[in-house]
């Protein structure tokens, strides 16, 4: 293949992506599940624990910590998962129609559309992150010392995480209504392992460490470190890390187009 051919196909190549995350965009701010709940719901939740945090000031537990602080990382988190299962809605509904395995027969392959919501999604988290740091530090006056490598080593691995999660339900679940059971439970799960409605420091017991190291609580207690200047514990890390590894293998594994 000479050069020339390679640049053009490569022009098309980005034409192409170009065009698909034109045609996504759309149709995510069209039925916006995944910007309402990854990002509006995280911006209620900022105000409402921002609000008990000037309420009801001082530290909870044994912590060192006030509310506003201890749910920075749980309102991320809850956006990551928001965001996660509005991409089974689309993707199963897009298979289930045959609009996937039509989109097979053109030139842009499947891959590219997965890639393109998958950019899309991340575009959403990362509003949703700095809603809740911004929102938090300069409005409710969380101190925040971020570590920076660790925050972003948190982040990519959180939002890699979750997201395989949501990838893992398009993988083996085969019907949209199906899909809509499966993430309301998935949903409302992953909010109370994270900690929205009790801390991990608040029990005792297995369920502590069951909501220290599930897939959801993990990652909070990955950002809660990091975003107060300090290393997260390794096991900590390679729960995140092997949480990752388990749901891109069953999504890769299990995912079909058809």
């Amino acid at each position: 293949m000479t050069s020339a051919r390679r640049q053009v196909l490569g022009r098309r190549s980005r034409a192409q992506i170009a065009a698909l995350l034109k045609v996504q965009t759309k149709l995510s701010l069209r039925e916006p599940y995944g910007l309402g709940v990854g990002v509006g719901l995280p911006i209620v939740l900022l105000v409402v624990f921002g609000f008990i945090s000037k309420a009801v000031p001082g530290n909870v537990g044994d912590t060192g910590l006030n509310v506003i602080d201890l749910y920075i990382p749980v309102i991320m988190v809850i956006s990551f998962i928001g965001i996660a299962i509005s991409i089974p809605s689309t993707l199963v509904r897009d298979r289930e129609i045959g609009w996937l395995r039509r989109v097979s027969t053109t030139p842009v392959h499947p891959s590219q559309l997965l890639g393109a919501q998958l950019v899309i999604n991340f575009v959403f988290a990362v509003v949703a992150i700095v809603i809740a740091m911004v929102g938090g530090s300069v409005i409710f006056g969380a101190p925040l010392s971020v570590d920076i490598p660790f925050f972003i080593l948190s982040v990519a691995l959180g939002i890699a995480e979750i997201f395989s999660l949501g990838l893992v339900v398009v993988a083996l679940v085969r019907t949209q209504s199906a899909a809509g059971i499966v993430g309301g439970v998935l949903f409302f799960g992953l909010l109370f392992l994270s900690g929205l409605w009790v801390q991990p420091d608040q029990v005792t017991g297995p369920l502590q460490y069951i909501m220290l190291y599930s897939p959801s609580g993990s990652v909070v207690r990955a950002l809660l470190y990091s975003v107060f200047g300090e290393t997260p514990p390794v096991p900590i890390l390679i729960a995140v890390i092997g949480y990752t590894t388990v749901f891109a293998f069953v999504a890769v594994r299990y995912f079909r187009w058809e």
